[in-house]
């Protein structure tokens, strides 16, 4: 039996190994620390963080016990308000559009993200890892509104790329902060590309091909995703659909070409979720698991969102498409940077003390001045419209009135009003 002196001895032994690794050393450059980390894992290790990204039991990333690495929970949504956590709840973004306030929207998602954060020191304390207890968000929402088909239409900007892409510039700010070293949580806008329906007509969204000429997808569903980029978001998720036939998730002209090569974005790409099963099964572009990794890691995707259900992620087969050859292990080193890069800028790897965001706690959860801004942006989110004569309605020669509208949440777009004699 060891004593206790004993195992003291050892555990600060290994405690003082464990800080000693360069990846942990606030002092050298990111790059160096990542580089470190990253070289120290096993090709098994790297699959495992990469392939668990989802929900329910495809999540979270393990623990890496010996490096002393705890687990991480890439899935959590933040589009107005945190969602699944204690939270204040902000207007949808269309109403959000309808302030034409940068401000607006800037100072929601700083607010977003103080409970976001808040929600997630609470969480890591109690080890706990659950779903939406990450600091990683999906969100802000960037598909143009052009479909009407489309059933998240709700959750965009409307119909101008500008528009959007201003927004998503406040919005991504605005949860990452203004911290020079840290960021408080980290932006990823969706759904990347071309995506925004149809929602089950004539085909489902899950395996719709969005046909798009050149010049309509640069001057329509791309400006905005290039000011996020711009913005300096740390992920984008590579959407449902295929573009001109090539599904996003696994399309290396949409994710390297373009988001890497034109527009020099260097964070990581997140599959929506099941799109990286759907590869193969809806798209059938490739026709089995080893395949379609192999393929999208190629293309540019470094973290697998798989549904809550899945036994097996697809992302899972990396180690064996470079046992057989598909891929090469130097591309799948690259491609699981980002994403521990983007945990040393939440400040994982750094003595909490240095990080100020660390000591957020749970009396921002619904206090005064978040409320305040909820109400605020639901005030300026009304939209007047001119009285053109229509109103008072008057009794005559009219007697029946009926009044079509769409629900959204709690609330209501009127789509037509019907008068009958």
């Amino acid at each position: 039996m060891i004593s206790l002196k004993s195992f003291v001895a050892i555990f600060l032994l290994v405690e003082s190994s464990l800080q000693d690794f360069p990846f942990r050393n606030p002092n050298l450059s990111w790059n160096t620390r990542v580089d470190d980390l990253v070289g120290r894992l096993t090709l098994d290790e790297i699959t495992l963080q990469m392939a668990k990204g989802g929900a329910g039991i495809n999540g979270p990333a393990p623990a890496i016990s010996r490096l002393g690495i705890g687990p991480y929970q890439w899935n959590s949504e933040c589009l107005h308000g945190e969602v699944g956590q204690m939270a204040t709840a902000y207007p949808q973004s269309i109403g959000l559009a309808a302030s034409w306030s940068y401000d607006v929207v800037h100072r929601m998602a700083e607010a977003t993200s103080e409970a976001v954060r808040a929600n997630h020191n609470k969480a890591v304390n109690n080890h706990n890892y659950a779903d939406r207890t990450g600091l990683s968000c999906f969100s802000p929402v960037l598909n143009i509104m052009r479909d009407p088909r489309w059933g998240r239409n709700q959750e965009t900007y409307g119909e101008d790329p500008y528009l959007s892409g201003m927004f998503g510039i406040a919005f991504v700010k605005g949860l990452q902060g203004n911290h020079s070293r840290y960021i408080r949580a980290n932006g990823g806008c969706k759904h990347f590309n071309v995506h925004g329906g149809p929602e089950n007509i004539p085909s489902f969204r899950w395996n719709f091909n969005s046909k798009v000429s050149m010049r309509d997808w640069r001057t329509t569903f791309l400006p905005a995703f290039r000011y996020c980029v711009k913005a300096g978001a740390y992920s984008l998720m590579c959407s449902y659909n295929s573009i001109n036939g090539v599904p996003a998730c696994a399309n290396k002209q949409l994710l390297t070409d373009i988001l890497r090569k034109e527009w020099g974005f260097h964070g990581y790409v997140v599959s929506d979720m099941e799109a990286v099963e759907n590869i193969k099964n809806a798209f059938h572009y490739r026709s089995n698991d080893v395949d379609t990794a192999a393929v999208a890691l190629e293309a540019g995707l470094n973290l697998e969102l798989a549904a809550p259900d899945y036994k097996k992620e697809t992302l899972m087969s990396i180690s064996e498409a470079v046992r057989q050859g598909q891929l090469a292990e130097s591309v799948v080193r690259e491609r699981v940077k980002p994403l521990f890069y983007t945990r040393m800028r939440h400040g994982e790897f750094d003595p909490p003390n240095m990080n100020p965001y660390s000591s957020i706690g749970m009396s921002v959860i619904e206090n005064q001045s978040h409320r305040n801004m909820a109400i605020e942006a639901a005030m300026k989110s009304f939209v007047l419209l001119k009285n053109d004569g229509t109103l008072p309605l008057k009794t005559q020669p009219y007697n029946k009135i009926a009044v079509s509208a769409i629900p959204l949440d709690f609330s209501f777009i009127i789509r037509d009003i019907h008068f009958e004699k």
